[in-house]
């Protein structure tokens, strides 16, 4: 497949059937996801045991995500059905629990939700559609008046971007996080992430469940765009979650804020999935909109690692139709490259690389403690435009090496070799990389290129004479860190 940026698709009542995943797979899902707020842990584990299936049969990879619902925030039940609240109109917002609420009140059905809430701040309903102003707060009620008015009606979501909210791990997202380990799932994703210190409070309780598993943060708050590379660096990749960060940031903001989440992903070699209503008009059309076929061709100029179907494959009237829409898109996308990923060779000094120049520029002044296998993946990115080099194979205990490379983007495709299943899958959610199971372990060099030659031989990636490079650690038995490139010529077998 010469396709780089991947397509990881929801899985729902519309794939839910072994033949429709099986044509998922076919068609060009790389990674699918499921959805914690919907569906049952009996629904969600035949999906993944299908999933699996279907990609065994398929001699496929493929990664699954298990995306933790996280926090929210809703109206309560709302007295005589739906309201209509007009600019300017007081309203009271106490719990669903104030039987005695009067007809200008809202309930709220997390009670505690109202403590954070401070004078001047937002409260948005129903995706933003109405706002109203806190004005003040007193016991269990807050006072505001309505900026933008509209219908509001039972459990519709409620947005607070203005305030300062605690993450929790609930007792459901807890009973998904132990799902999630106990069926191998291969990364969770976390909602709602304010900064770096709510995914180590998951890594912690994934910990106390006896487990560790990657975690995407999913972007959709106002709060961690300012912290944003601390909160990166402390994921293992990262979801432009647009939805709810279209409703927190204005609209207007959040193409920027795509463009700056996926650069900070590059610099630091954490992959980013860019979501929410990608073919939106796919759950119910057979084509999609020229916008949206645009706005998918755009995040793959931006640099995403992946691209993701929502309700397109999870509820949608055209599942399939819309993952090969997908990858057409992207196909044709990434025939074209961007100044970003112009030749690099007259913006090369020493090891310097577009959007990540200041991280991979050699200093020998800096501390001494440098990082070995990035420079390694950026000298083997710069030899495939110096030689003529049809492929680059990493050897990765976790994928950190061909995270590495793919931050440089090579035209070259990057084949990871890897004993470990788990890292295998993995790897698949890396723009450009894809995985090989080792059958035999090696200790030794010249193992190393037997096996190299062999395994690429075997899955016709490579023929007799193609000159590929070689990253691995060395001295091999002891396992180290990328730190060696071999420029080797496959030999027939």
């Amino acid at each position: 497949m010469n396709r780089r940026a991947k397509i990881v698709a929801t899985l729902g009542p519309a794939s839910a059937g072994e033949d429709v995943l099986g044509r998922l797979l076919e068609s060009g899902v790389d990674v699918v996801r499921l959805n914690m707020s919907h569906g049952s842990h009996r629904t969600h584990r035949r999906l993944i045991r299908g999933v699996r299936a279907q990609a065994e049969r398929l001699g496929r990879l493929v990664p699954v995500i298990v995306d933790l619902m996280g926090p929210r925030y809703r109206l309560g039940e709302i007295p005589d059905g739906p309201r209509m609240l007009r600019e300017g109109d007081a309203v009271c917002l106490g719990t669903c629990a104030d039987a005695s609420a009067a007809a200008s009140d809202l309930p709220v059905e997390d009670p505690e939700l109202l403590e954070h809430l401070r004078p001047g701040e937002r409260l948005l309903i129903d995706n933003g559609l109405v706002e109203l102003e806190v004005r003040s707060r007193e016991g269990g009620t807050v006072a505001a008046r309505v900026a933008h008015g509209g219908p509001v009606s039972t459990r519709k979501g409620i947005n607070l971007p203005d305030t300062d909210l605690p993450f929790t791990i609930s007792e459901k997202d807890r009973g998904d996080i132990a799902f999630a380990l106990a069926e191998g799932a291969d990364y969770l994703a976390v909602s709602f992430v304010g900064g770096p210190e709510d995914l180590e409070a998951v890594r912690a309780t994934a910990s106390e469940l006896g487990g560790v598993l990657p975690l995407i943060a999913k972007l959709e708050r106002a709060a961690p765009m300012r912290r944003l590379r601390e909160t990166v660096e402390a994921a293992d990749a990262v979801m432009v979650a647009r939805g709810d960060l279209g409703v927190e940031v204005p609209l207007s903001e959040v193409p920027v804020l795509q463009k700056k989440i996926i650069d900070a992903g590059r610099r630091v070699g954490k992959p980013v999935i860019v979501a929410t209503q990608m073919l939106e008009s796919m759950m119910t059309q057979p084509r999609p909109t020229r916008a949206e076929a645009s706005d998918c061709a755009n995040a793959v100029f931006d640099g995403a690692d992946a691209l993701m179907l929502s309700g397109e494959t999870a509820a949608g009237d055209f599942p399939v139709e819309s993952v090969r829409t997908m990858a057409k898109i992207i196909s044709q996308a990434e025939t074209y490259r961007p100044p970003s990923f112009a030749d690099l060779d007259d913006r090369i000094t020493g090891i310097v690389l577009p959007g990540v120049s200041e991280r991979a520029h050699f200093n020998p002044d800096r501390d001494q403690n440098l990082d070995i296998p990035d420079v390694v993946s950026a000298a083997a990115v710069y030899a495939t435009h110096q030689l003529d080099v049809r492929r680059i194979v990493a050897f990765s205990q976790g994928g950190f090496t061909a995270r590495m490379i793919a931050r440089y983007r090579p035209r070259t495709p990057i084949t990871v070799f890897t004993r470990e299943v788990e890292v295998a899958r993995r790897v698949q959610l890396i723009w450009g990389a894809h995985s090989l199971l080792m059958d035999v372990d090696v200790e030794h060099h010249d193992e190393v290129v037997s096996l190299v030659d062999r395994l690429l031989q075997e899955a016709d990636l490579a023929e007799p004479g193609d000159r590929i490079l070689i990253l691995m650690g060395d001295p091999i038995a002891e396992r180290p860190l990328t730190n060696l490139m071999r420029v080797h010529r496959v030999r027939a077998v």
